[in-house]
């Protein structure tokens, strides 16, 4: 009886240590989640870093400190947090947060992967082919970049930045006639810089 006894303690002993365990991981990942909001950045990824030194198998708090290190600028801090939370949880929709990080490191090949990995999550998206387009522009890969830009505008006919990016394709290409008129839909949708491409190509 008495060894029955020590058995059921211990578990119980166990099941409390656990479950106050977990509370106080959710816990810290609150705060941050409530500071972050009130955009207080720093803090949050105080608020993270205690809560991974308790779990770090946790990838929705690694991405939850990515997110905090991205609005301080820390590009290549939030990199690294989303490829750890991706390390985890293979999630398109992370693939495709580190893809946005990479743009503005200037990293368009890598940014390109991880776009390709988030399409299922994406494929609906304007905002992802916009994005996908853009790179391929950058890269000078002008024919997919066609593509991708016709689907952005497809699927979001007043995406002026869209338009434009397609102009500016256009007129490589040389099919001016069709660069003035995206141009000037771009500038008629509220993108004004359209307007100095207009003068260029246009007149």
């Amino acid at each position: 009886m008495k060894t029955q006894n020590r058995l059921i303690l211990s578990l119980l002993i166990i099941f409390i240590s656990s479950y106050g365990f977990s509370q106080t991981v959710k816990e810290f990942n609150d705060n941050g989640m409530a500071k972050a909001k009130a955009n207080d950045y720093n803090n949050a990824i105080l608020e993270y870093d205690k809560a991974i030194l308790l779990d770090s198998t946790k990838s929705t708090i690694y991405y939850n400190r990515a997110i905090s290190k991205s609005k301080l600028k820390d590009l290549n801090g939030a990199i690294s947090d989303f490829t750890k939370s991706i390390n985890l949880n293979n999630d398109p929709n992370t693939f495709y947060a580190r893809a946005l990080m990479k743009v503005e490191l200037s990293d368009y090949k890598g940014a390109l992967e991880d776009l390709d990995k988030s399409y299922e999550a994406k494929k609906t998206s304007s905002s992802f082919y916009f994005l996908r387009g853009t790179c391929k522009f950058l890269l000078k890969d002008y024919s997919t970049s066609m593509d991708d830009l016709n689907k952005s505008i497809e699927l979001k006919s007043d995406n002026a930045k869209a338009y434009f990016s397609r102009a500016q394709v256009e007129s490589i290409l040389k099919q001016t006639d069709k660069a003035c008129i995206d141009f000037k839909k771009a500038k008629e949708l509220g993108y004004l810089k359209a307007e100095e491409f207009i003068i260029k190509y246009c007149n």
